[in-house]
């Protein structure tokens, strides 16, 4: 066995090997001391809690996540997919870093093994290079939430897509699943949507052209297709059928009136603030995620990319200009649906992009490749970019895991007696008073705290201190602090190398 394994490792090209030592490395720098440096803040406390009921409860929600932007609820499907994964090392948070984490390293391997159908070869494995190595993409891969799978479904959409393209409709079914499962992740995704019906429309116009066989084929993928994008919004229907239809008027508050959308401006002030932010969201969806923040820099590569693209996608002789073809509308419906929204684009918002920005990428390098000396400024290109992003990778041992939340949470929960009700506040950098990760912590203790629903019934109140920057914690404008009849502390006590916590109880 060993012998024939090393008969088929002979027979690998160069190209092969490159790929898998890249994929080796993104293994290494998405897994390495992942439990020291798990990011677990209240987002990941709140899914925590949400999926941990799941399996401990048998609670079935109908939502996921609620938007930071448009009180929108996202689907339900990443809670699900996290219930594996956290039931295996509970109550250890870490299984779904995990789970995203591999989801990241398939992710990588498929760059080449899809992406040389795309973009070819040499420029797929350049683009699994850039993006094994890409800082934003490992921190994303390195912990639990929502948006970090993404990437992995942006690809399969442009392949799908791409194979949809090529006359097999059957992948209309695909193309469907992953908009259903990206819209799920986050709201952004949606961009992918008009991406599809775009090229939806260009295939249904060819209908008299086609064959029998491939008109039946596209009825077919549509019909599936269509149901599997219903199939995926029943929960949300189901939730807004009991609810009052809370998303649809967030999402048509959203469209029509919110500050954070151009929905709000004049037709002459919309137009001339998507024009304008098309530069700004074109330097974030390429160079800012992949080389940092350097506008005058940027503006020139970009220049540089753009040109490029569309040399390619006017080689009529290339096998990959559908391709080509492809990335370039997935990049300009998404600059322009980016640039009708007003507030800051995080980088998590375009998570679904990132397959894009490296595919392009590679494909822009093996283009200068072709030139003479032009191998050269590709090494020199490579050498740049890790020398910005390999110094900054999220490997090292961070001050506060999270294994010091669940020991300052296990002494809250030694200060709670039998059938005590007891609340938590935390004072902290991210702004979450509720404390949603040290809260989870507590859930798997005997002693759990009170929830949402029963806050007014607390007899006692912890607040933990992270900042310790207010001498007087019992006089802060919090409401749950303000409403608490007691102010005199019974206990102040500190975890050492973590905050002070201030105990307040109720007077009998």
């Amino acid at each position: 066995m060993p012998s024939a394994w090393f008969a088929k490792a002979q027979k690998l090209r160069p190209l092969e090997w490159v790929v898998i030592g890249a994929v080796l490395v993104a293994a290494f720098l998405r897994l390495w001391n992942l439990p020291n440096t798990l990011e677990f803040l209240g987002d990941q406390g709140r899914d925590a809690i949400i999926v941990a009921d799941i399996f401990k409860k048998g609670d079935i929600v109908l939502i996921g996540p609620v938007t930071s932007t448009g009180n929108m609820y996202l689907g339900p499907l990443y809670y699900y997919f996290m219930v594996p994964f956290l039931w295996l090392t509970y109550p250890n948070p870490i299984g779904p870093a995990y789970a995203v984490a591999f989801l990241s390293i398939l992710t990588t391997a498929l760059m080449y093994v899809l992406g040389k159908q795309l973009v070819g070869e040499k420029a797929a494995a350049l683009a699994t290079v850039l993006f094994a190595t890409s800082s934003v993409v490992v921190n994303f891969a390195r912990f639990s939430w929502n948006p970090n799978p993404a990437p992995l479904f942006g690809l399969l959409f442009l392949w799908c897509l791409h194979k949809a393209q090529l006359k097999q409709p059957k992948y209309w079914i695909g193309v469907a699943a992953c908009v259903a499962v990206l819209m799920q992740l986050h709201y952004v995704a949606l961009l992918t949507l008009p991406i599809a019906g775009l090229y939806w429309l260009w295939q249904a116009r060819q209908w008299k052209k086609t064959e029998p066989d491939q008109r039946r084929d596209f009825i077919r993928g549509t019909v599936v297709g269509f149901a599997i994008f219903l199939l995926s919004l029943s929960p949300l229907i189901l939730f807004d059928l009991r609810h009052d239809f809370v998303n649809v008027r967030a999402l048509e508050d959203f469209l029509v009136s919110s500050q954070d959308s151009v929905a709000a401006l004049p037709l002459s002030q919309k137009l001339w603030h998507v024009i304008k932010e098309t530069h700004g969201r074109s330097l974030q969806l390429f160079f800012e995620i992949t080389i940092g923040k350097h506008r005058n820099l940027n503006t020139v590569l970009l220049v540089v990319v753009l040109a490029a693209l569309a040399y390619l996608v006017r080689q009529r002789k290339s096998p990959y200009q559908a391709s080509y073809q492809l990335l370039a509308v997935t990049y300009v419906i998404s600059v322009l649906g980016l640039s009708f929204y007003r507030s800051s684009v995080f980088d998590h918002y375009i998570a679904f992009f990132f397959p894009a920005t490296f595919l392009i990428f590679g494909s822009v390098l093996d283009l200068i490749g072709r030139w003479r000396w032009g191998w050269g400024v590709v090494g020199i290109a490579l050498l740049y970019y890790w020398s910005y992003n390999l110094p900054i990778m999220p490997l090292r041992t961070i001050g506060w895991k999270a294994s010091d939340m669940q020991r300052t949470a296990q002494t809250v929960a030694d200060r709670v007696k039998p059938g005590e009700r007891y609340n938590i506040v935390l004072l902290s950098e991210t702004k979450d008073i509720y404390g949603m990760n040290y809260r989870y912590f507590l859930t798997t203790t005997p002693t759990p705290p009170l929830t949402l629903e029963h806050f007014g019934e607390v007899e006692t109140l912890f607040i933990i201190d992270e900042q310790q920057i207010e001498k007087d914690v019992t006089s802060l404008p919090i409401y749950e602090i303000v409403v608490f009849p007691n102010h005199e502390p019974s206990e102040v006590y500190s975890v050492p190398g973590g905050p002070k916590i201030t105990v307040l109880r109720k007077q009998p």
